[in-house]
């Protein structure tokens, strides 16, 4: 676990995320109240509450965990942090909460999409009850001390997705609306999973958050990044990158996975986060494929 001051405000719990460092990470944003944004996995939620409590924050001061979207490393740790924080609530897109009131469906669509081989660095979600759990779609958030937070709907990566702008700093808690920047394993990619990804809605919102031009990106795989518009167009970049690759395999009636992956991601296997690659990059293909097949029938 590692803290990072992001800014007088904001800080970066680094919480080894998949069991490694710089995949993950949650923000601690402080005003006259704390609010916790992302949570991890169900593994993570310990690194998660010693960094909490190596800020000094104690259990009851936490009133606020906001969840981008529903995906498992963004959500798995939320009934851990719950159980930990007894003042918090949850606050999530209001289609998703029965999912982490009851998250057995959840964990296992996402154990299948995630594969046996990472599946067990995720863990087993708890459910929370469903009265502290409070819809984040229209979310403004005071914290005091001119820290405020508002939601901002960002589909594409998954539909829910909901992003969350500091007032304070003009920054935006991005979560998967745009690339995953792993800039310790050379890792640079957006996230295009099954079953509910939609490369329309994620292109309009890439565009639509330039055209916004948030000073900052706080990412959760992974980091703060003061060069919103420089991701923001690789993002896009990438993203067609993809769309190539698929476009192509499909044409040619080659669809193994795992090769189009290495085709798009050129990463090494003895990269120390090759299996995050292979797991999340298999994803994005397996993702990408059935959205264009969708299309094309349609």
């Amino acid at each position: 676990m590692e803290l990072i001051t992001v800014d007088s405000h904001i800080t970066a719990i680094d919480h080894n995320l998949l069991g490694l460092p710089g995949v993950g990470a949650c923000y601690v944003v402080q005003g006259e109240s704390v609010a916790l944004i992302e949570t991890g996995t169900a593994v993570s939620a310990a690194a998660t509450l010693a960094g909490l409590a190596q800020l000094g924050i104690a259990p009851e001061a936490v009133e606020h965990i906001l969840c981008t979207h529903i995906h498992v490393d963004h959500t798995g740790g939320a009934g851990h942090l719950a159980a930990a924080l007894p003042r918090a609530n949850i606050y999530i897109n209001s289609h998703m909460a029965p999912h982490l009131a009851e998250p057995t469906k959840l964990m296992a669509s996402s154990r299948r999409a995630i594969g046996e081989r990472a599946w067990p660095l995720h863990g087993d979600m708890l459910p929370i009850p469903l009265e502290r759990i409070l819809p984040s779609e229209n979310l403004r958030l005071d914290l005091g001390r001119d820290v405020v937070l508002e939601a901002k709907a960002t589909p594409g990566h998954s539909p829910d997705h909901t992003s969350f702008w500091d007032r304070r700093s003009g920054g935006l808690f991005i979560g998967d609306a745009a690339a995953l920047v792993m800039d310790r394993y050379g890792l640079f990619f957006p996230c295009t999973p099954p079953p509910t990804y939609d490369l329309e809605a994620m292109r309009t919102t890439v565009a639509t958050l330039r055209q916004q031009q948030p000073s900052r990106l706080y990412i959760t795989h992974f980091g703060p990044h003061d060069d919103s518009d420089a991701i923001l167009a690789r993002t896009q970049e990438r993203l067609e990158e993809l769309v190539h690759v698929v476009h192509e395999a499909m044409t040619a009636g080659e669809e193994d996975v795992p090769v189009l992956n290495n085709r798009w991601l050129h990463y090494s296997a003895d990269n120390p986060a090759a299996l995050v690659a292979e797991s999340w990059g298999e994803m994005s293909i397996a993702g990408m494929l059935r959205y264009e097949k969708k299309r094309q029938q349609a």
